[in-house]
C-alpha cells in the first residue's frame, strides 16, 4: 500500500517565485510605458508594449511549465504504482476555503498548487495499470503528529510536537503518514467537516492525556505516541 501527499512542494514554490518575479518585471515596464504616454512619448510607450509586454513568449513559457509539471507528476505517480497496488491519497477535489485573508504571497502559492493534475494523474495511471485509489479526508493531516491523537504546532514546513518541543517533523512527511493512517480511521470519513475532524482529534488527545504514560524515558520518542520521531533535517 502506498501513500501520496498533496502536490510537489519544491515545484510549486518554484512556480510561485518565478511568477512573482515575472509579474513584477512586467508591472515595472507597464508603469514606464504609462509614464511615457503621460509625457507624450507615444513611440517609446509603443516600443515597450510591442517588445516587452506581449503575450506570445508568456504563453509559450506557461505551456512549457505545464508540460514540465505534467511530466514530473506522472513520473511520480508511476513510481508509486510500481510499488503499490492500493494508493491512499487525500481528496484533491475540494476548493480552498478560508475565512482569513491569506495575503498575496500565500494566494499566489495556492494558485500554483498543481492539485488538479495530481488528482488526474492518480486516476489515469491507476486505471491504466490496475491499481486502486482510495481518497481520504485531508483535514489537519499536516498538523497532526503521526501515530498520536495530538495536533502539533506548524511553523512553515516544520511541525513541532506539543509535548516534546525538540521533536520536529517535516510537515509533508507527517501528512503522508497521517493520510495513510486515515484510511483506516472509522470516525473520520471523506466528507466529515473539518471542524468535526478537529473536534475528534482533540477529544482523542484529551482521552489519551488521562492514560498513564508508559514510555516517557526513551530518547527522541514522542511521549504521546508510539512512533519514533525523525528530527527535522535527519530524514
Amino acid at each position: 500500500m502506498g501513500t501520496t501527499s498533496s502536490g510537489m512542494p519544491r515545484l510549486r514554490s518554484l512556480a510561485a517565485a518565478i511568477l512573482k518575479a515575472r509579474n513584477a518585471r512586467r508591472a515595472k515596464l507597464r508603469s514606464i510605458a504609462n509614464q511615457a504616454v503621460r509625457r507624450g512619448e507615444d513611440a517609446k510607450a509603443e516600443r515597450i508594449r510591442r517588445n516587452n509586454l506581449g503575450t506570445v513568449k508568456k504563453h509559450r513559457q506557461e505551456t512549457r511549465w505545464r508540460t514540465r509539471v505534467r511530466d514530473v507528476t506522472y513520473r511520480a505517480v508511476n513510481a508509486v504504482v510500481d510499488k503499490a497496488h492500493v494508493i491512499v491519497a487525500e481528496d484533491l477535489t475540494r476548493p480552498f476555503t478560508s475565512r482569513a485573508r491569506l495575503g498575496k504571497n500565500t494566494n499566489r502559492r495556492l494558485a500554483a498548487w498543481t492539485k488538479g493534475i495530481t488528482a488526474r494523474a492518480l486516476q489515469d495511471v491507476s486505471d491504466r495499470r490496475g491499481s486502486a485509489v482510495r481518497l481520504v479526508n485531508p483535514a489537519y493531516t499536516s498538523q497532526a503528529i503521526p501515530g498520536t491523537p495530538s495536533l502539533g504546532r506548524r511553523a512553515g514546513d516544520r511541525l513541532h510536537c506539543p509535548h516534546e518541543g525538540r521533536v520536529v517533523w517535516q510537515a509533508d512527511h507527517a501528512a503522508a503518514i497521517n493520510i495513510l493512517d486515515r484510511d483506516a480511521d472509522p470516525d473520520i470519513g471523506l466528507h466529515t467537516p473539518h471542524t468535526r475532524v478537529k473536534q475528534i482529534i482533540q477529544e482523542r488527545d484529551r482521552h489519551r492525556s488521562r492514560l498513564p504514560d508508559q514510555d516517557s524515558n526513551t530518547p527522541r520518542h514522542c511521549r504521546c505516541g508510539e512512533r519514533m520521531i525523525q528530527t527535522y533535517g535527519q530524514q
